[in-house]
């Protein structure tokens, strides 16, 4: 390879792009942006980059060369670690200054999931298969508990004025929702190590996914004992041992239901920031109030730059 003007040996269009094209632009670029990170961005991607100094490069030291798992970007579930020669084009052009012509863009709207490494597979017991296998519906079963529980919470308000409709269809609600509640936080959970989050055990207090992680099993949890005092009110009322004890449970069970309700609803907001980027429901608000694009988005871009400044260790830059 010839150098270029100024002398660099690596070139963006012809040596990285295609690299950051296969590894990282399905969940970093314009069809999603995990984190609010954008691979084709190359004003956030510089956060990540000391220009030649490769070693002080969180890009590079943090992600692409570390030994931690949890960190390995792109994920080994996903075909990572990169190979030496991805790694060493990337190292020098990081070194060389890490040169992002203007007018260079990584087009494509994503590449495809790498194969699944055969070796890997045989590896893997018949267990880890399925507990991996079932990881891939969160997305599709995820958005049940949260319908269910937000209804239920729904009808224990509107019972308050017709009380025929507040008790058993958000018992209902509360019921099936908690045992949806528990199947989707494991599937969760699974599929968070898939996509490159991090394993159960990550303890990151300045990272994102770790209070989505954690905030679906305090979910999940007060669903689940919501549940049980529920079933507890029933007994009560079926045996009529103490109608008025029964009656103290399914008030609480009803007000924890309203708690859960708005604690699912955060959760999944975040879901839908984490997935969609935090611009995704202002962008929203601003079609339907008629904003100006230009005003809201510099604001959002400048917000994001600044975010991004001391990422999250879970963050993936390479590929859920």
């Amino acid at each position: 390879m010839a150098l270029d003007e100024e002398g660099r040996l690596v070139s963006f269009e012809r040596d990285i792009a295609p690299i950051f094209r296969e590894h990282c632009l399905e969940c970093h670029g314009p069809d999603e942006a995990k984190n609010d990170f954008r691979v084709d961005d190359r004003d956030i991607l510089a956060d990540y980059i000391e220009a030649e100094d490769s070693e002080a490069s969180m890009l590079f030291t943090d992600y692409l060369v570390t030994e931690d798992d949890d960190m390995l970007m792109p994920p080994r579930s996903h075909g990572g670690p990169l190979n030496a020669a991805e790694l060493a084009l990337v190292q020098l052009w990081i070194n060389e200054g890490a040169d992002w012509p203007e007018d260079a863009m990584l087009d494509g709207a994503g590449a495809p999931l790498p194969a699944v490494d055969a070796g890997n597979l045989a590896d893997m017991s018949f267990l880890a298969r399925v507990w991996s296998f079932q990881g891939f519906l969160h997305p599709a079963t995820v958005h049940f508990p949260i319908a269910l529980l937000l209804i239920g919470g729904l009808f224990v308000v509107l019972g308050v004025k017709w009380p025929s409709i507040g008790t058993q269809i958000p018992l209902a609600c509360l019921l099936i929702g908690a045992a949806s509640s528990i199947a989707a936080t494991a599937m969760g959970w699974s599929f968070s190590v898939e996509k490159g989050y991090g394993s159960w055990n990550r303890f990151d207090l300045d990272s994102e996914i770790f209070w989505h992680r954690w905030s679906a099993i305090i979910v999940t949890v007060l669903s689940t004992v919501f549940s049980i005092i529920a079933l507890m009110s029933l007994r009560g009322q079926s045996t009529n041992h103490s109608s008025h004890h029964a009656s103290k449970l399914t008030s609480v069970w009803k007000i924890g239901l309203l708690v859960v309700a708005a604690l699912v609803g955060a959760v999944g907001h975040q879901g839908g920031e984490m997935t969609y980027g935090k611009d995704f429901y202002p962008k929203a608000f601003r079609i339907l109030l008629g904003t100006p694009e230009t005003e809201a988005s510099t604001e959002s871009i400048e917000k994001d730059i600044e975010d991004n400044t001391d990422p999250s260790p879970d963050l993936e830059i390479v590929s859920l």
